[in-house]
């Protein structure tokens, strides 16, 4: 049923069906990470028709009825199919709860695009939508673990900035630019000499952070290793089942019994409905680069506005690190999802378009050596909003993918609610069903 909606969040249309809701316009339409309308679920007054309200809520019900009943004990035989940051939490928080679960990852721990994430954290950009309890419990989660995993996984609060920017005038220097004095006027890090302007808060030190990916899922995956998980490294080629029951993996060619399956592989997620009818998620390719700059850059995060030279509006986010590199993304790539993660390379265009950005905003980045230049895939479902919970119809199947560009944020909340979920037979620390995969079914 399609329908004529507004998001509750900001009242601008929305294009919708039952059970999803989708943000068109905007100044981060789709699921750019400043929009917090994403997956916001309008209230039935907002729906034109008086009876169409009633219809929602009987649907969902119905939906919900059909789900599997709580499982009486906990599965003996648990394997998780990705070793990302979504893989890795929920393999630590079966452990915790004393499910040793095996991971499965075709090449190692966070090799694709949790390995070259942002970490950007944020406690209340996704409230007023489908996963803002996931988001403010996953921004706790991750001070504890910070503190609790004795790993340095580059976490820390930080201060949060949006602002315009521009490509530097060919002969015009940092410091004679129209950004830096009025810059310095509103309170911008010194570093941020270049042609920068609308410079405006978006967050502090009380509600927003940041931490290294690949260090926090590598910490994850060690921890849980120490409580008895194992990480096999394989390719998965079929899920294998018995009736309506789970059995086991194929990891190149060698079955591994199960009695409860994970699929956790990001975007190449959708790749497992060969096997299980799981919705259809996908990738949307995003480039970064990692500079080293010879001074540290204080910890002000940066989501910009951006026109590069030829013409192209991209919105990239710069993120200081403690370990002195800096991060820059969001140039995007529109190709297909490649099978095989290591085929990935970045665009050489979209690298030289981040460089660009670097030499535009600051000096201190200007020159400063370049150590990586990347792609990863972000992965997304059909409505923009993750996919978490029992797969319809198969006793032991479980899925948790989709969360987009907040797969780092909402990673170790994911984590823990599906281990509640699998060894307890329910989510009891956050309310998943807006989430679940049924909707999609």
């Amino acid at each position: 049923m399609q329908l004529a909606l507004r998001c509750s969040s900001c009242s601008v249309p929305s294009s919708a069906s039952i059970g999803q809701t989708w943000c068109v316009t905007g100044p981060r339409k789709g699921f750019a990470r400043g929009c917090r309308h994403i997956g916001s679920i309008p209230p039935v007054s907002a729906v034109f028709h008086p009876q169409v309200g009633k219809q929602i809520a009987q649907l969902m019900q119905t939906k919900a009825s059909a789900q599997p009943a709580a499982v009486a004990e906990p599965p003996k035989r648990v394997v998780i199919c990705g070793a990302g940051i979504i893989g890795s939490a929920i393999a630590y928080y079966l452990a915790v709860k004393g499910v040793a679960a095996t991971v499965v990852e075709r090449a190692s721990v966070a090799c694709a695009s949790s390995g070259k994430a942002g970490g950007f954290l944020a406690l209340d950009w996704q409230d007023g939508g489908a996963t803002g309890p996931l988001g403010r419990l996953s921004f706790k989660l991750h001070q504890e673990l910070a503190d609790s995993l004795g790993q340095d996984i580059g976490y820390r609060r930080v201060q949060t900035l949006s602002a315009a920017a521009a490509p530097t005038k060919k002969g015009a220097t940092h410091s004679n630019t129209r950004g830096s004095q009025p810059n310095r006027r509103a309170g911008a890090p010194a570093w941020l000499d270049g042609s920068v302007s609308r410079i405006k808060p978006m967050g502090d030190e009380s509600s927003t952070a940041q931490v290294h990916p690949q260090k926090l899922s590598q910490a994850l995956m060690d921890a849980a290793q120490r409580k008895g998980a194992q990480l096999r490294i394989g390719e998965v080629q079929n899920i294998t089942t018995s009736g309506k029951q789970v059995t086991g993996v194929v990891v190149d060619g060698e079955e591994v019994e199960a009695d409860a399956v994970v699929i956790a592989m990001g975007p190449w997620s959708g790749q497992a409905a060969k096997w299980l009818p799981v919705p259809d998620i996908t990738g949307q390719k995003y480039a970064s680069i990692v500079l080293r700059p010879e001074e540290d850059i204080s910890n002000h995060m940066l989501f910009l506005s951006y026109k590069t030279s030829s013409g192209q509006s991209i919105e990239p986010e710069v993120y200081p690190r403690p370990d002195g590199s800096v991060y820059i993304c969001g140039s995007p790539e529109y190709i297909a999802l490649p099978d095989d993660p290591k085929t990935i390379q970045a665009d050489p265009s979209s690298i030289e378009d981040l460089k660009e950005v670097a030499r535009s905003v600051s000096s201190k980045l200007a020159d400063a050596p370049l150590e990586v230049g990347q792609s990863c895939f972000l992965p997304v479902s059909p409505d923009g909003l993750p996919v978490m919970g029992r797969v319809p119809g198969v006793q032991g199947a479980y899925i948790a993918s989709g969360h987009s560009c907040w797969g780092i944020l909402n990673g170790p909340a994911t984590g823990l609610v599906m281990a509640e979920l699998i060894a307890e037979g329910k989510a009891t620390s956050v309310d998943i069903g807006k989430l679940d995969p049924q909707r999609l079914a």
